[in-house]
C-alpha cells in the first residue's frame, strides 16, 4: 500500500505542475497582449486635430459625429466587433452620424493604434479621441466612448484624448 500513495503523490504533483504551467503561460500570453494606445504620443503632437480631418478630407456637416477607425487584419478589431456595433447603435441613438472607417497609409500618421474612435461635435470641433476601451478584450463595459458620446448628448464637450492606456490594440508603425 505505501507504494500506491507514492504513485498518486507522483500524479498529483506533475498535474499540479502540469496546471501550473499551463495557468502562466496563459497568463504570459493575454499580458503579451497588452499594449499601449500612443506610446509615440501622436496624438499630442501640434495641430493633430487638424490634421486628422484633413486626412479624412472631412467636411463638417453640422452634425455630430463618431468615427471608428478599424484595420481588416488587426485581431483586436475583430475581437471589438461586438463592442463596435453596440458603440454604432448607442451613438446612433444620441443622434450622432456614425462614420466607419479602414486604416490608410495617410491615417497611420495621425492614428497610434486601432481600434480607435474619434468624436466631433456638430461644429466641427474636438470631444474625443482614444481607444474604444481598455483592458485584454478591448470590450464593453470598460469603454471611454460611450462616456464621451453621453456627455456630448448632455451638451458638454469632453475633450477628452486618451493616450496613456494599455489594451488590446494594434500599433501602427508609420
Amino acid at each position: 500500500m505505501p507504494s500506491l500513495n507514492k504513485s498518486n503523490s507522483f500524479v498529483f504533483s506533475l498535474i499540479a505542475i502540469w496546471l501550473v504551467c499551463v495557468v502562466a503561460g496563459l497568463v504570459y500570453f493575454q499580458l503579451e497582449q497588452l499594449k499601449p494606445f500612443d506610446s509615440s504620443k501622436v496624438l499630442l503632437q501640434k495641430h493633430w486635430f487638424n490634421n486628422f480631418k484633413k486626412q479624412l478630407d472631412w467636411v463638417d456637416t453640422n452634425e455630430a459625429s463618431l468615427v471608428l477607425i478599424t484595420e481588416k487584419n488587426c485581431g483586436c478589431t475583430i475581437q471589438a466587433k461586438s463592442h463596435i456595433s453596440s458603440l454604432s447603435s448607442f451613438a446612433a441613438i444620441k443622434a450622432m452620424k456614425v462614420v466607419q472607417v479602414e486604416l490608410t497609409p495617410k491615417l497611420k500618421h495621425v492614428i497610434p493604434a486601432t481600434p480607435a474612435a474619434v468624436i466631433i461635435n456638430k461644429n466641427g470641433e474636438f470631444v474625443y479621441a482614444g481607444p474604444l476601451s481598455e483592458g485584454l478584450a478591448c470590450a464593453q463595459g470598460s469603454g471611454f466612448v460611450e462616456t464621451a458620446v453621453t456627455n456630448l448628448a448632455a451638451g458638454f464637450n469632453s475633450n477628452l484624448l486618451i493616450t496613456q492606456t494599455k489594451g488590446c490594440y494594434c500599433v501602427n508603425n508609420a
